[in-house]
């Protein structure tokens, strides 16, 4: 079977088989943001890994090196937040072609040790080798989070709300305008949100402390396939509201003026690095009167399927469509 076949989460879940041999002190393996251990007292231990390779999560010729720095550091800070952590250390891992320099990889340091400290994280070490021909990042993150107050993928319970700590979108088109090479006002701004994330680190420890949050996710591969892993580990259904979609003023331009869907930027653009989250209708109040605005854009429902409510009031099925690496698929399409 080959790969594209199978797909990547597919590919996830077989190896996700029988890979925990020691496990009193695991709490949660493969399949979530972060892996879950015990710690110390009433603590977890967080851990996050991800990777980015040249000409597969970006193009060297359109991104700047303290870009690249600060955005492999941020996707996985992303990850701590989603289960509601604080951030500790972080371990960085590169293979580097012969024909970078020097300073493009103190400059890329720059950018990630910019981002570490405006987190109050430590870069602790990892490992450094040759590539035969393109750049490849692997960056790891450690974090801790309360027993009490960390948030899975699989506590979604029919009749949450579901919820966006930011807009949606935003990154996706943004990638597009590189690929396509357009350029000038919103574009620049658009671009600048997909090559400079910023992970919703305070917003997902005021969810967590609220004890209304139920289950949670970051916005990497796009909403609807992000959404739908929230809903198959809670074994419940979803049903999105257009209307509600959070969509900034710079998508609803780009989109107007190149005749595009801002819709399907906002549900399959992925790397916008905003929480999805599920919980009690209190919930975005709550998190309002601590600085932390929340979207509202739809409810848990008991039957395991997903729709999308347009602004007319019909519903059609919300395909889990997104980044998968192996199939290749483009959502925006």
């Amino acid at each position: 079977m080959r790969l594209g076949d199978l797909g990547e989460f597919a590919l996830i879940r077989r190896i996700a088989r029988e890979s925990v041999v020691a496990g009193a002190h695991v709490v949660k393996g493969i399949g979530d943001d972060c892996s879950v251990t015990t710690c110390r007292g009433n603590l977890l231990r967080l851990v996050t890994t991800d990777l980015l390779i040249e000409r597969v999560h970006f193009l060297r010729d359109g991104v700047t090196p303290r870009q690249l720095g600060a955005k492999a550091l941020a996707v996985n800070l992303s990850d701590i937040a989603a289960m509601g952590g604080v951030a500790g250390d972080a371990y960085v891992c590169l293979a580097l072609p012969d024909d970078l320099t020097v300073e493009y990889v103190e400059e890329m340091y720059r950018g990630m040790k910019g981002t570490a400290a405006a987190f109050s994280v430590n870069v602790l070490g990892g490992d450094t080798t040759g590539s035969k021909a393109d750049l490849v990042i692997s960056v790891t993150v450690t974090g801790e989070v309360e027993r009490a107050a960390v948030l899975y993928r699989s506590g979604a319970r029919p009749g949450d709300r579901i919820y966006l700590s930011g807009p949606v979108g935003d990154s996706g088109a943004g990638l597009d305008a590189l690929l396509t090479r357009r350029g000038g006002g919103e574009v620049d701004e658009l671009v600048r949100r997909h090559l400079e994330p910023i992970p919703h680190l305070v917003q997902g420890r005021v969810i967590a402390a609220s004890r209304l949050g139920h289950a949670m996710i970051d916005v990497s591969d796009g909403v609807a396939i992000d959404l739908s892993h929230i809903c198959e580990e809670s074994g419940v259904g979803a049903i999105v509201h257009e209307d509600t979609l959070p969509i900034s003023p710079e998508l609803a331009a780009y989109s107007r003026h190149f005749g595009l869907d801002p819709t399907s930027f906002a549900l399959g653009g992925g790397e916008d690095y905003v929480l999805l989250l599920t919980g009690e209708d209190s919930l975005g109040s709550v998190a309002a009167t601590a600085g932390v605005r929340l979207f509202e854009i739809g409810r848990i429902i008991e039957e395991p399927r997903m729709l999308l409510r347009r602004a007319d009031g019909s519903a059609s099925p919300l395909e889990p469509r997104g980044w998968d690496h192996f199939k290749k698929t483009d959502p925006l399409r």
